[in-house]
């Protein structure tokens, strides 16, 4: 037992000669310091220790008198007038416990009280829910890397077929799987997205983004879909969108995607409608709003209530309509919420649904400029889902704009410039029009394309571009040929490649892409042999796979940079995440390309990274 101190620092300042009314006081704080179910412990300014309470000595063990004087301290000392809480591990009468001290400075600075609490539990539950989330990143890891690399290389191979010659039933079965593999893979990117979001792990890439190009993106890649079930779908502009943003531009394209290919999916007649629009901050600094709308059945108040939840599936999809796995609209509004940002849902049943979402994001620029301002048009289409569209995009650009809905009105398109309805456009001259353009599918296009009237001066391919629209009205060409321009694979000239992959089907695609491009190409089945052929042969590049047995990719790179190896080094993997991305590029690769690589985007990757003076065939 230490020896208590004689100076009057240590001693309680309860231990000290005190009137009745003091000495009632003092007995009624033990007291209720007693009753606590916390911890109490007082130290003078010494930091001996003044007085304990009963939960204290249950705790520590021993009497009151054993621990007045004595050093009693986990921590440094307390700052003077300070306060502070803080965790620890501390062994008592009954085990290990987590105790939480909250100390402060008593007035007078006469010393510090402590009040602790067993905080063991929480603790507990805390490195418990930890392990459950490590354990499950760990899980959907491990399964979704497994099921992406067969994935992706049926998605893979079933472009290499699309590339041959095929009789029309066989290019049918490879487009279905095409789109089934596709299909497959956003499933395990939404799998995977809902993960990294819920472990806070998901890492945003701002850049600046063109929202006109974001838009026509996703507006044309849910366009063919759309069509195909007689859909109309388009965007509109208000004459002060915001242009250009700072935001994460594949974050933002996998949320208008989910918004909008649901809106199709859910959709049988009419069509889908994109808004894009200024939501101007109360300060005044302008906000990018994007809303979709659609004709589809609507949604009910119960089903809204928990359509954002995970593998909620809505009345269509229960009800056997559509399929689904019930992750996107949760993927969205995580993602959403991970952006800072706000969506909400309108809808009733039978009146369709409005998804909307305003962007907290840096806006860099507005549209400002009116380039139809002054003009006379006029719109004759069926279908008022486009026509509202092409009206409505119309008045923002500045023109003045009639709608006509029925072909027997086509005469008050007179004297104006007229967009038309391919289903009525052999009635053309019938409008007098000053300008006549065709609106058009793909494939309704290549049905009229050698038999337009003479009042026609060419066609509009849906879904119209506004920039497009723009161009062709203020031209005014005598004629206008729109036709889709397809990406030119570059050629790569006898490029010498090795090609690191263990999973043959990957290997066969990346082999049978590279030599699509004039490459020629060397394949191995580890980084061990990879290794070897790289010190053994001369190549131009090399493809390295990022998971292999034994030596993986950012090792082999590590090892190639070591040896002062400059060739170009290039990641494939099945796994398109930030963490691995980052992993490869700092072993020393140059680039990082997920499978099923695209032989564009090859192409560029290798044209751009050999230098043609350090050219291995050249030697």
């Amino acid at each position: 037992m230490t020896k208590k101190p004689s100076d009057n620092s240590g001693r309680s300042p309860f231990s000290r000669p005190k009137s009745g009314v003091e000495t009632g006081l003092t007995t009624f704080l033990m007291t209720a310091f007693d009753s606590m179910g916390e911890l109490v412990l007082m130290r003078g300014s010494n930091g001996r220790v003044l007085h304990v309470n009963r939960p204290f000595l249950e705790a520590f063990g021993g009497d009151a008198g054993d621990w007045v004087g004595r050093w009693f301290s986990v921590a440094p000392p307390l700052k003077e007038d300070g306060s502070r809480r803080y965790e620890m591990l501390m062994r008592t009468r009954t085990g290990p416990l987590w105790i939480e001290w909250d100390e402060r400075q008593m007035d007078g600075g006469i010393g510090v009280i402590s009040v602790g609490r067993d905080i063991t539990a929480r603790r507990e539950h805390h490195d418990n829910l930890e392990a459950s989330q490590r354990a499950k990143n760990m899980f959907f890891a491990a399964v979704t890397h497994e099921l992406r690399t067969p994935l992706a290389g049926t998605l893979g191979v079933a472009r290499l077929l699309e590339a041959t010659p095929l009789q029309p039933d066989q290019a049918d079965y490879v487009r279905s799987l095409s789109a089934s593999a596709e299909h497959a893979l956003e499933m395990i990117d939404d799998i995977l997205d809902l993960s990294r979001l819920e472990a806070g792990k998901l890492n945003l890439r701002p850049e600046s983004v063109d929202v006109a190009d974001l838009v026509r993106e996703i507006i044309e890649l849910a366009a063919p879909k759309a069509h195909e079930k007689g859909l109309e779908i388009g965007a509109v502009f208000t004459c002060d969108a915001p242009a250009q943003i700072t935001g994460d531009a594949a974050r933002l394209k996998q949320v208008l995607f989910n918004l909008i290919g649901n809106a199709v999916k859910f959709t049988e007649t009419g069509g889908v409608r994109l808004d894009i629009s200024n939501a101007p901050c109360p300060d005044g600094k302008p906000r990018l709003s994007i809303a979709v709308s659609d004709t589809g059945p609507g949604i009910s108040e119960n089903d809204q209530a928990a359509l954002f939840e995970e593998f909620e599936r809505g009345a269509a999809e229960r009800e056997g309509k559509e399929d689904g796995a019930g992750l996107g609209l949760a993927m969205v509004r995580r993602l959403v919420e991970a952006m800072g940002s706000a969506m909400g849902l309108e809808s009733e049943l039978g009146q369709g649904s409005r998804f909307w979402i305003t962007f907290e994001l840096p806006v860099e620029r507005c549209v400002s400029d009116q380039p139809l301002a002054g003009r006379e048009l006029a719109v004759a289409v069926a279908d008022p889902t486009m026509r509202s569209i092409l009206v409505d995009q119309i008045e923002a650009l500045g023109g003045h704009c009639f709608a006509i809905d029925n072909p027997n009105r086509l005469a008050a398109a007179s004297g104006r410039e007229l967009l038309i309805d391919w289903a009525w456009f052999d009635r053309v001259v019938e409008a007098s029009a000053a300008h006549s353009w065709v609106l058009v599918t793909p494939a309704e296009k290549s049905r009229i394309a050698e038999g337009l009237p003479e009042a026609i001066d060419g066609w509009f391919v849906k879904p119209l571009r506004r920039s497009t629209l723009i161009a062709q009205i203020t031209g005014r060409p005598d004629r206008i040929v729109k036709t889709q321009v397809q990406p030119e694979l570059v050629e790569l000239d006898k490029l010498r490649v090795l090609v690191a992959e263990d999973d043959p089907v990957n290997a066969l695609i990346a082999r049978k892409t590279l030599e699509r491009l004039g490459a020629e190409v060397e394949v191995v089945e580890s980084g061990t042999a990879a290794l070897k052929a790289l010190e053994q042969l001369s190549f131009d590049a090399a493809l390295l796979d990022q998971r292999m047995p034994g030596m993986d990719g950012p090792e082999l790179a590590r090892m190639a940079r070591a040896n002062g190896w400059d060739i170009p080094l290039i990641a494939l993997t099945a796994n398109s995440t930030e963490a691995d991305r980052q992993v490869c590029l700092d072993a020393g690769m140059d680039e990082f390309l997920t499978k099923p690589v695209d032989p564009v985007i090859l192409g560029d990757t290798l044209k751009r990274l050999c230098n043609k003076e350090k050219r291995s065939s050249l030697g």
